[in-house]
């Protein structure tokens, strides 16, 4: 009865003594692979330099979309207090009771947080300081309304909509405007952007797939006979297929690298008139680059490098090593 618990604990020590030199073994081939990957890059710089260019530029693209869409989204954020604001428009010839009582409605109004009522000569005088024109004060009728200038609570459109349709039921109310009307068309440019950006990305990758798919391709046939050797030795396709694995993520993480440098060379180069457009509506932005867009860059690159060794190693690894 005692041996037993000796046997098993013999047969488990050997079968980890076997794992040991496995395990050893796995990781220097690892390793090699490794440094086999950036051997092949020094040691054919023309081509593989070439390749890991031709990916950056084409990995530029989407991510160039997409940063033009979170610039959009950037100043759109700065500019989202407009979406809470609404400007009513009196009717000429409004009393003082009428619009006593259309402040006394707002006042009870939840989706009102604050008013403030401009007259037609306070309006006149910061238009005339807004668009620098002399001359205005010297009117002698003013055409410009009573004004009620009106902070919502939020800046949803529920909010907006909720409070349009119960001012249009005031005759004391001619017109008004709300400032989030081009907020929302501003949204829909940067959402059209995105989606832009990942059909870019999605159908250029499909470019990046064919040129690794391509170079890698070249490589096994260079490499043809060490594969047939390698199987006729016992290589397992996972062994063979390994170093190309290795090729192909680092020719993508490369692109995806070059990629990131090239982004951020155009927003650099075209940050002045970005901030120069930007000021000019009245917002103060500095140009930069989304980090989720580097982190896609990067291990988008990687991925498309390795599926392009995946499939291009499990379709001509086999025909090679067959003798």
């Amino acid at each position: 009865m005692s041996s037993r618990p000796s046997i098993s604990a013999a047969a488990s020590a050997r079968r980890e003594k076997s794992r040991r030199p496995a395990a050893a073994a796995w990781r220097r081939h690892h390793r090699q692979c490794l440094l086999g990957a950036f051997a092949r890059l020094f040691r054919r710089p023309v081509s593989a330099w070439a390749t890991i260019l031709v990916l950056g530029i084409v990995l530029s693209l989407p991510a160039l979309v997409m940063t033009l869409g979170h610039q959009i989204e950037r100043v759109g954020s700065i500019w989202m207090a407009d979406a809470a604001r609404m400007d009513l428009y009196l009717a000429p010839g409004t009393s003082d009771d009428e619009r006593a009582a259309l402040r006394d409605w707002l006042d009870r109004q939840s989706t009102v947080a604050k008013q403030r009522l401009v007259p037609p000569d306070a309006g006149l005088k910061a238009l005339t300081e807004r668009l620098r024109i002399e001359g205005f004060d010297s009117l002698e009728d003013n055409p410009l309304p009573w004004v009620i200038e009106l902070t919502l609570v939020d800046t949803r459109l529920d909010t907006r909509l909720t409070l349009a349709e119960a001012l249009r039921a005031h005759s004391a109310v001619a017109e008004f405007s709300t400032g989030g009307d081009w907020i929302e068309r501003l949204e829909q440019i940067r959402m059209f952007f995105d989606e832009l950006g990942w059909w870019l990305f999605l159908l250029l990758g499909l470019t990046v797939v064919f040129v690794v798919s391509n170079t890698l391709r070249l490589e096994l046939h260079e490499r043809r006979r060490e594969i047939a050797l390698i199987a006729l030795i016992g290589g397992t396709e996972r062994y063979m297929l390994r170093p190309l694995l290795y090729d192909g993520t680092l020719t993508g993480l490369l692109g995806g690298l070059v990629a990131a440098a090239l982004v951020t060379t155009a927003v650099a180069v075209t940050a002045g008139p970005i901030e120069r457009f930007a000021s000019s509506y009245g917002a103060a932005i500095s140009p930069q680059i989304d980090p989720t867009v580097i982190v896609l860059l990067l291990a988008g690159g990687a991925f498309l490098g390795w599926l392009s060794a995946q499939g291009i190693g499990r379709f001509y690894i086999g025909r090679l090593s067959t003798p």
